[in-house]
């Protein structure tokens, strides 16, 4: 929400509980789906994006329920797909989230920057399943609780930058010899913790921990995505017709340590002014050759999806580890 006061504007964060995220993208999907003009195709995993000489004309996908490969064409692209956190172990992403657009872009000398930066939280729920990490918010912190080592002592300010939490809490993991610390909610008042954090009361419980009356064990897991394709304020990328909005791209609005919250603010406002551009500028993609590049396409090069998006797995990795994408 933005507010004007005394001649400045102003951004305030509008919250639902501890699920805003998940609120947020359930309105938008009940809306998406009332369109008529919308087709939405589920099990269908991007494989490459397709160029026609300077711009991007549609997409090749797999379709999973068939167990085909298939072309998309399209006027114009939107990778919205997020971030990169699915291609580590360690992560509160989801699993499918694991960087494909960034690595196909890469690969098609679409413009990637700060690839190397990646945000980790220093607060996930610790737990020996496999699978996505629960995020326990820093606003837990933020109301007053605290971080604990495995003598159950203070170690750190828990309110400074992420960036810097993070790093005591892997300084005292490491000093301790454990695999977590203790995140202590027991400070925060009982009615506050139900009223404002439901979901991460519920989740510890079901992980077996009280967060009324014992604390909890978190360690630091990949989180957010500060670089990715490259795009300008209107979502543009160097691929006329292609766009990237929310984390996907690196429109350079979060600066090195992005704030809680603004992720969103920013999903919601850069895929409107995308959406904007694309209708202000609206023109049908007309064939510049004889035919479209996608009729040139050997769909035989993408028989084999698994092996190919462990191929822009390894990509990806790679230019990270080699620290492509330096911070500007």
């Amino acid at each position: 929400a933005y507010t004007r006061e005394g001649g400045h504007t102003s951004a305030r964060i509008c919250y639902h509980e501890d699920c805003t995220g998940s609120e947020i993208t359930s309105v938008l999907m009940r809306n998406v789906e009332s369109k008529k003009n919308v087709r939405i195709a589920p099990q269908v995993i991007m494989l490459d994006i397709i160029e026609d000489g300077e711009n991007c004309s549609g997409l090749v996908v797999y379709d999973v329920k068939a167990k085909k490969v298939k072309l998309v064409r399209a006027d114009y692209t939107v990778l919205a797909s997020g971030g990169i956190g699915g291609a580590f172990t360690n992560t509160t992403n989801f699993r499918a989230v694991s960087g494909d657009a960034v690595a196909i872009c890469l690969k098609r000398g679409v413009r990637v920057d700060n690839i190397n930066y990646i945000q980790v939280h220093p607060t996930a729920l610790y737990s020996k399943r496999r699978g996505r990490r629960f995020l326990i918010s820093e606003s837990v912190r933020g109301e007053g609780a605290h971080l604990l080592d495995k003598n159950f002592n203070r170690f750190t300010d828990e309110l400074q930058p992420r960036d810097v939490v993070k790093e005591a809490v892997l300084a005292q993991m490491k000093k301790d010899g454990s695999d977590f610390v203790w995140l202590d909610m027991r400070p925060v008042p009982r009615e506050e913790l139900e009223s404002h954090f439901p979901q991460i009361v519920k989740r510890c419980a079901e992980e077996g921990y009280d967060c009324f009356t014992q604390p909890v064990p978190v360690a630091p897991a990949i989180h957010y995505f500060m670089g990715g394709v490259y795009s300008d304020l209107n979502g543009r990328t160097t691929l006329n017709r292609l766009y990237a909005v929310g984390e996907t791209c690196c429109n350079g609005v979060h600066g090195a340590n992005r704030l809680a919250s603004n992720s969103l603010l920013e999903s919601l406002l850069f895929a409107k002014r995308a959406a904007q551009d694309i209708a202000e500028n609206y023109s049908a993609f007309k064939q510049l050759h004889a035919e479209y590049a996608a009729d040139k396409l050997v769909l035989s090069d993408y028989s084999d999806p698994k092996a190919l998006l462990k191929e822009y797995k390894n990509l990806l990795l790679a230019a990270i580890a080699e620290g492509k994408g330096e911070l500007k």
